[in-house]
C-alpha cells in the first residue's frame, strides 16, 4: 500500500488542483439536517441553494478567479460519500439526540451527488 506524505501533499501547490472540498462531510452540518428535512417533508419539490455574501465590503468576484472556482465546483461534484461516512453519521449523537439521521436518509446518501450549477 502506498503511503502518502501528507505534509508534502498539503503544501505542494504543484498539484493540478488542491481541492478545498475533500469530503461531502466538509459541508455545514446544518445543510445535512436541512437536506434530510426537505427530502422527508417535500420529496417532490426541487430545492435550490444560493450563496449570500453578508459582508458587502468584500467583493468576492474581485478576489476569486472564476476558472478556479469552476474547477473547485467541478471537483466537488465528483465526490461521493465513502462507505464509512454515512455509517459515521448514523452512529453519532448530535446535540444530545442519538440517531438524528433516519436510516432511509442514510441509505439515500450512498448515491447522493451534488447537482449541476
Amino acid at each position: 500500500m502506498a503511503v502518502t506524505d501528507i505534509a508534502t501533499w498539503t503544501y505542494d501547490h504543484g498539484f493540478r488542483l488542491d481541492p478545498i472540498v475533500r469530503s461531502l462531510l466538509d459541508t455545514d452540518f446544518y445543510k445535512l439536517l436541512m437536506l434530510q428535512m426537505i427530502r422527508h417533508l417535500y420529496p417532490d419539490v426541487q430545492a435550490t441553494f444560493a450563496l449570500i455574501n453578508r459582508t458587502k465590503s468584500v467583493r468576492l468576484a474581485d478576489d476569486i478567479d472564476e476558472a478556479e472556482l469552476r474547477a473547485q465546483l467541478d471537483h466537488a461534484r465528483t465526490i461521493r460519500f465513502s462507505k464509512k461516512e454515512p455509517i459515521w453519521l448514523a452512529g453519532n449523537s448530535f446535540a444530545g439526540q442519538a440517531r438524528i439521521f433516519k436510516p432511509d436518509f442514510i441509505a439515500w446518501l450512498a448515491d447522493f451527488r451534488l447537482p449541476d450549477y
